[in-house]
């Protein structure tokens, strides 16, 4: 296949020319990234070339594949040396930042969907477990929120002991525990069951409430609020305790 130089094309096929004569958001995924790389090579385009960077993950395609891309299988790109893989790089972080600064920043959190609407770009490209405390002051306001724990593709190891250390250390009002499923299938497991009830019975000896806990999927979560699985795993734990502590007392009773 013959190569045409960028400047040979067509003007209405030139990423900038366009840009400039008719905005950004005229320009396709691998023209804006023409742009940022700012040349191709003496094979290819600039624009060539940024359908190669959108090519990079099988798994990923497209512009979510830079979330998951590293320096070495960027420069692997002919034409893209170490300069030009971190301003990649570099893209995908800023992106991740912008879309949680322009949610809900510094207003009060209310509802799940707005929790989840925060964290989503940044949790649904993972592709291991990351486990997360919010907290928020007695307004609902967000205060801080911290990565507490990293696990495998299946499971992310949670105890009590951080996530309470934190929520002390902010002075927090409440709190919300929130977790990624890299499956993008935001099911709750039995182990996210068990894990939700050991941090609801955690933070109430402490006297800084659950809320909720969310599990981001691709583009969705589930609410164990809204859903109503939080009273419920409540419910169920108190019942079980209820039942052990008669049994125990009529084998007291027989004795």
């Amino acid at each position: 296949m013959k190569h045409t130089a960028i400047q040979n094309l067509p003007v209405s096929e030139r990423p900038y020319e366009k840009a400039h004569r008719y905005g950004v958001s005229i320009l396709t995924d691998a023209e804006l990234l023409a742009v940022i790389l700012r040349s191709g090579t003496r094979e290819k385009t600039s624009v060539e070339l940024a359908r190669d960077v959108l090519s990079i993950s099988d798994s990923f395609p497209g512009l979510l594949g830079l979330y998951h891309a590293r320096g070495p299988e960027l420069t692997a790109i002919g034409g893209i040396g170490p300069v030009k893989a971190l301003e990649l790089l570099c893209i995908a972080e800023l992106a991740k930042r912008m879309a949680r600064l322009t949610r809900t920043h510094g207003r009060p959190m209310r509802k799940a969907k707005d929790v989840a609407a925060y964290f989503m770009e940044e949790l649904r490209s993972l592709e291991t477990e990351h486990f997360y405390v919010v907290m928020f002051d007695a307004a609902g306001n967000l205060i801080r929120y911290e990565e507490v724990f990293r696990g495998t593709v299946n499971s992310a190891p949670a105890s009590p002991r951080e996530v309470l250390r934190l929520a002390l250390l902010y002075d927090a009002a409440s709190m919300i525990l929130l977790h990624n499923h890299p499956s993008g299938d935001p099911t709750p497991s039995l182990s996210d069951h068990d894990a939700t009830l050991h941090f609801r019975e955690a933070s109430e000896w402490i006297g800084i409430p659950l809320l909720d806990h969310i599990i981001i999927g691709d583009q969705t979560y589930v609410s164990y609020a809204e859903s109503g699985l939080l009273n419920e795993a409540v419910s169920d734990n108190r019942k079980t305790t209820s039942r052990k502590e008669s049994n125990h007392v009529s084998k007291s009773d027989r004795n």
